[in-house]
């Protein structure tokens, strides 16, 4: 009888251990996915007893200790000058004042609104006697056949794409601050006209990616008529393509990068990048210590377990530092000592026959991408991390949570064409309004890249 009441509670015991197994299993996948719909929320210390001080005794709010503070500096130049002078005291109204001799002197800086202006353009027709035909000439800043100036539709592509302004909060805004009518139709047409205009740089984009020593990709989702498509970014320093796909497998990389990309992928662990043949690839480390983590948080308590993910995140931390430390000096027999060993305890490093769920999934991408987690110790400039193109993919996260993504096709390419032109306007420290503008008024964009794009 004790026999089989031993040999019960050990099933017990056993499905007990299951249990709990797949009850930590499923708690780290629901994490997962709140961590992808939601963000997540801070953690807050607990609030600390504190002694309510008289009123007259209270510290005033400001500033910590020691912080200079900002102060506007003064103009540079002074666009007008103000006498400002009295005939009666404004206080009693008495007309008996005399003037003291010292004068007060106070900077103001304010917006002067534009003004709309109505340009007639005069264009005298002349017969040329080379080409046999009547030619005229483009006024300066003219966009013919439009009766809409360029600032101002450049202004409207801004409030959209940048700002994140809809068709109806433009035209009120055209029309209380500037006082020039439109309407929201007319503004969806001056996408359509800069995207005309700025699709050869757009292509001139895409080349330059496939020609660059290295290229973040992320991708996130997105929503084209309330169907689901994915929203693919691909950067450089000075460079940003934004593609929308209904797909989000390996042939959408390969429409951008081409079969074969002769430089260094910088990515994620998602499974279209582990096919397409690159000169290297880096993983994203921040992706794989944040694993960590979790699975460190969803299973405290076996030890054997814990010992070895902590031994994993010391030798990436390892890797992380050695990076930091020669990031501004040349690399020297020091350096590649302290590489060597780095890079051989990640290779002997494995999970001792991992038997929950958990660390199963955690060793067959540690396994499978092993070779590709210490590029960036190999190629000099090249991150550990993806951050540069989650931060790209940032503003088309906010647009869409604003705008719920776009409503046709014509829409997709429009936010193809012109994200990708603003956003590398930004990354090379240009003006997006005045390069809007420029875009409209060229007449060779392809030429246009090379000062939007410098070598």
């Amino acid at each position: 009888m004790k026999k089989k009441n031993c040999k019960s509670c050990q099933e017990y015991k056993k499905r007990i251990e299951t249990l709990e197994e797949e009850l930590a299993f499923i708690k780290f996948e629901l994490e997962q996915l709140r961590g992808k719909r939601f963000k997540p929320k801070k953690k807050q210390d607990p609030p600390k007893a504190v002694a309510v001080l008289p009123q007259a005794n209270r510290k005033k709010k400001g500033g910590l200790f020691g912080h200079s503070g900002w102060f506007r500096k003064k103009p540079k130049k002074i666009d007008r000058i103000e006498e400002v002078t009295l005939d009666k005291c404004p206080e009693c109204g008495g007309r008996h004042l005399m003037e003291c001799g010292d004068t007060e002197e106070h900077v103001q800086e304010d917006i002067i609104l534009p003004v709309v202006k109505a340009v007639l353009f005069k264009r005298h027709h002349y017969y040329c006697y080379s080409c046999k035909q009547v030619v005229a000439g483009k006024g300066n800043e003219e966009l013919p056949k439009s009766y809409i100036g360029p600032k101002a539709k450049a202004l409207a592509v801004y409030l959209r794409y940048v700002v994140k302004v809809s068709e109806r909060d433009t035209k009120e805004i055209f029309e209380k601050v500037f006082g020039l009518k439109i309407v929201p139709s007319s503004i969806a047409g001056f996408r359509d006209q800069l995207k005309k205009q700025a699709y050869p740089i757009y292509e001139e984009l895409v080349e330059s990616l496939r020609k660059s020593r290295f290229i973040h990709v992320d991708e996130t989702g997105w929503k084209v008529d309330g169907q689901n498509r994915w929203l693919w970014k691909f950067s450089t320093k000075k460079a940003s393509v934004t593609h929308i796909d209904k797909s989000r497998g390996q042939k959408v990389v390969e429409k951008i990068l081409g079969t074969k990309y002769e430089g260094v992928l910088i990515s994620d662990f998602l499974s279209a990048y582990n096919k397409i043949t690159t000169k290297a690839k880096q993983r994203c480390l921040i992706h794989l210590l944040r694993d960590l983590k979790n699975v460190i948080e969803y299973w405290p308590d076996d030890h054997h377990i814990l010992r070895y993910c902590e031994r994993l995140k010391k030798i990436l931390k390892a890797a992380i530092q050695l990076y930091k430390e020669y990031s501004i000096k040349e690399w020297d027999s020091q350096y590649y000592l302290r590489r060597e060993r780095i890079v051989d305890q990640l290779r002997d490093f494995n999970f001792p026959d991992p038997n929950k769920r958990i660390l199963k999934r955690f060793a067959k991408r540690l396994n499978r991408h092993k070779e590709e987690l210490f590029t960036f110790l190999y190629e000099p400039n090249i991150d550990y991390h993806n951050n540069h193109a989650e931060q790209q993919i940032r503003p088309d996260v906010i647009f869409r949570k604003i705008t719920f993504g776009n409503r046709s096709e014509k829409g997709v390419e429009n936010h193809n064409v012109l994200v990708s032109v603003l956003q590398t306007a930004k990354l090379n420290g240009l003006a997006p309004l005045d390069t809007l503008r420029k875009i409209l008024l060229s007449r060779n964009n392809r030429s246009f890249f090379n000062a939007l794009v410098p070598p």
